[in-house]
């Protein structure tokens, strides 16, 4: 007995109704799994079967009566279904399909299939191309459950990617095998068998994928499940953390509902302002603690926190009496889930001590910004008063009595341009920059500072400064500071009691230290306040008359140096401040001069090179007085009082020398410079800059860059008439 698969023709329909009944149930497998997972590759794989179903239905009818009609609607059928397996299976694949391709791809199938049925003589020729294409579709989508396989490690792609091979290898197998008779009811079994085997592992994976994502979601729960128990636990926390803040915060907190504003919670702070000790009784209101500071609008004077505006002053009365002055702030929040509001009742006694000081400190910051401003603009008319005397005065025809007056007027006109570059000096803003520091230079400059100020307090200020002082490492301007305060403290002091007073300022070395010493036979300090004094905020003076920051302030710049600021009681009576420095290990560095001394002009035989001299400035007076001092000396002058005219007059002329101002309105010094620069760079190099600007960070750091002189406004003519010298020595070298 043996086994034949092979089918006789006469069972080609039973075997094509097989076929087809398995293409049902696979076409109608993919619409439940279209349904069940939302999967688009599913819905166009359940089109491309349903066009094959169709191909079989029409093989079935057109096997006794071929028509040609009919033979090209089955060839474009089987010919659509190889085309949307193709699509599904690149879809599936993670890839783009364009739609444009693919209306070209079903109008090319309608036309061969016309093609192949009126006009090829064989229309087997018309087949094979078509099957060809179903085949290579079918083994991409098996590519595709390859490639998914490798991913997922499902058992059900591994089916499916051995099905789809078997059914791609057997469409490109078909249009050979049905032109054996014999054979063709065996391939259509063959096919049902292949469909069948496709349908159940597609089963397979959709049901290991469904295993999948229930594993996924049951560990998804599992983790939020940890993660829910963490933030309950760390909501806990932040209770526990929020209860201790609660507790200790400095500030009174009053917990109340959003209704009548009844009392739920208090912390310590605020029970001591409200003077509660044990617990409050229910329905208690925290407006009856609460008085506006005001006048009542109502006859009652109790008001409303519904009306307070935020920050309003108001008065707590506690239960014991107390009143106390506090700002009422309120926010709104949640206490277990029911609506409340939370107020902080801060105290005001010290914010208000603290306000005041601040506002006289703010007061003295902008004095001090108007008298540097102050001070610039008198720069420029000293300048000229100073340098027009010092012309006059260079006269031989002057009678004794007129030159002797007009030499008093130039001392003190040069006492002013001292008095001026001082303030300057005190009032500049700079980081600390501690270098080696004459203390006895800085002492005379801050007495002469205070020199009005002494004779206001009826005072005199006597120096006993020790000879050949060693320097100091300090910032200049910090030790300015605290020398100021301390005497500004000692004429206030001496103010207060009505009686001529007396500053001793004493420097002094010993050892490896410097010591300066300000005393002052005012009414000294207290032994109660003597261990407070150095205390931020910490005053003796009546309200308003002074912030308290200046002896911490001293006592924070003097740790900052090494040194140390200590009180005693003075000889004299008063009080004694001492400050204590650590000697300077470096040579002294010198400040730039601002050619202030109280020496008057002497045209000198200093000048041994002469030279063409550019003079620019745009005050008139002080230009034409520079270039007529230069002229003096032999200098050959050209004189300008705009940048631009002196870059026209550069561009014309050569110049040995410019003598610049700093501070002009149309270019200022660092522009000008860099104008000369592009018409001739030496010459840049050669450009001597007035400037009244000695406070501008920004300014000195161009100095710092460009290496050019400069003299501070109001200057010493002789001084211009050197620095020119120089720079044409320097220039002829």
């Amino acid at each position: 007995m043996s086994f034949d698969l092979q089918i006789g023709p006469e069972h080609l329909k039973p075997a094509l109704l097989a076929a087809l009944a398995s293409v049902s149930m696979l076409t109608a497998l993919f619409a439940y799994l279209n349904c069940y997972t939302r999967r688009r590759y599913f819905q166009i794989w359940m089109v491309a079967w349903l066009f094959y179903a169709f191909w079989l239905t029409l093989t079935y009818h057109v096997q006794d009566q071929p028509a040609p009609f009919a033979l090209m609607v089955r060839n474009w059928a089987v010919g659509i279904s190889a085309i949307f397996l193709s699509w599904g299976s690149l879809i599936f694949m993670g890839q783009k399909v364009s739609q444009r391709m693919l209306r070209l791809l079903i109008l090319f199938l309608v036309a061969w299939s016309y093609v192949g049925t009126y006009h090829l003589d064989n229309p087997w020729h018309a087949q094979v191309p078509i099957f060809t294409i179903l085949g290579v579709s079918n083994l991409l989508a098996a590519r595709g459950f390859f490639i998914y396989r490798m991913r997922k490690e499902f058992a059900g792609a591994t089916l499916l990617c051995a099905g789809f091979t078997l059914w791609g290898l057997f469409l490109i197998a078909y249009p050979f095998a049905e032109r054996t008779p014999d054979l063709a009811a065996t391939i259509f079994v063959v096919a049902a068998m292949l469909q069948l085997f496709i349908a159940v592992s597609m089963i397979i994976l959709v049901l290991e994928e469904a295993r999948r994502l229930r594993r996924t979601a049951l560990d998804k729960a599992a983790t939020e499940r940890a993660a829910r128990r963490g933030m309950e636990d760390r909501v806990r926390s932040t209770e526990a953390r929020y209860r201790q803040l609660f507790e200790q915060a400095s500030d009174a907190i009053v917990v109340t509902s959003r209704q009548g504003f009844e009392i739920l919670e208090l912390n310590r702070h605020a029970r001591q302002l409200l003077g509660v000790t044990g617990e409050l009784s229910p329905g208690t209101l925290l407006d009856s603690f609460l008085r506006r500071t005001a006048a009542p609008r109502a006859k009652s004077d109790t008001q409303s926190l519904d009306c307070a505006l935020p920050g309003a002053p108001m008065n707590i009365v506690s239960r014991d009496g107390r009143t106390s002055a506090v700002a009422v702030e309120r926010s709104a929040i949640e206490i277990g889930g029911e609506p409340a509001y939370q107020f902080v009742l801060k105290e005001l006694t010290e914010r208000f001590q603290l306000e005041q000081q601040i506002r006289q400190a703010e007061k003295l910051s902008a004095l001090g910004q108007m008298i540097s401003g102050v001070a610039h603009e008198l720069n420029n008319p000293l300048a000229i008063i100073k340098g027009r005397l010092d012309l006059v005065l260079d006269r031989d025809d002057l009678p004794p009595g007129l030159r002797n007056d007009l030499e008093k007027v130039a001392r003190e006109g040069n006492r002013a341009a001292k008095l001026v570059g001082n303030f300057l000096s005190f009032a500049r803003e700079t980081p600390p920059e501690h270098t080696s520091v004459q203390l006895n230079a800085l002492v005379e400059s801050v007495v002469e500072l205070r020199h009005f100020d002494s004779l206001v307090a009826q005072s005199t200020i006597k120096l006993d400064l020790a000879p050949a002082l060693p320097p100091i490492k300090a910032d200049a301007d910090q030790v300015q500071q605290v020398l100021a305060n301390l005497i500004s403290n000692s004429l206030h002091a001496i103010l207060a009691v009505g009686r001529p007073g007396q500053i001793v300022i004493r420097t002094r070395s010993t050892g490896t230290l410097t010591t300066l010493r300000i005393e002052d036979n005012g009414p000294g300090v207290p032994v109660d306040f003597q261990s407070k004094i150095f205390e931020p905020f910490f005053t003796t003076k009546e309200t308003g008359a002074g912030t308290g920051l200046g002896l911490s302030i001293a006592h924070g710049i003097m740790c900052e140096h090494g040194g140390r600021i200590l009180y005693s009681a003075s000889e004299l009576g008063g009080a004694a401040f001492t400050l204590e420095f650590p000697r300077a290990a470096a040579v002294v560095v010198s400040r730039p001069t601002t050619s202030t001394e109280t020496t008057v002009f002497r045209k000198e035989s200093f000048v041994t090179e002469h030279g063409r001299v550019l003079v620019l400035d745009d005050e008139e007076a002080l230009a034409e007085m520079v270039g007529e001092a230069l002229g003096q000396y032999g200098h050959d002058v050209v004189i300008a009082f705009t940048p631009l005219q002196a870059l026209e007059h550069l561009r014309l002329e050569r110049f040995d020398v410019i003598v610049s101002d700093f501070r002009m309105p149309t270019l200022n010094g660092r522009d000008f410079h860099a104008e000369v620069r592009l018409i001739d760079s030496a010459l840049a190099s050669r450009i001597i800059f007035l400037t009244g600007d000695t406070v501008s960070e920004d300014t000195r750091e161009f100095f710092d860059s460009v290496g050019n002189p400069r003299l501070a406004k109001p200057f010493q003519l002789d001084a211009v008439a050197r620095a020119v010298n120089e720079m044409l020595l320097r220039a002829a070298a």
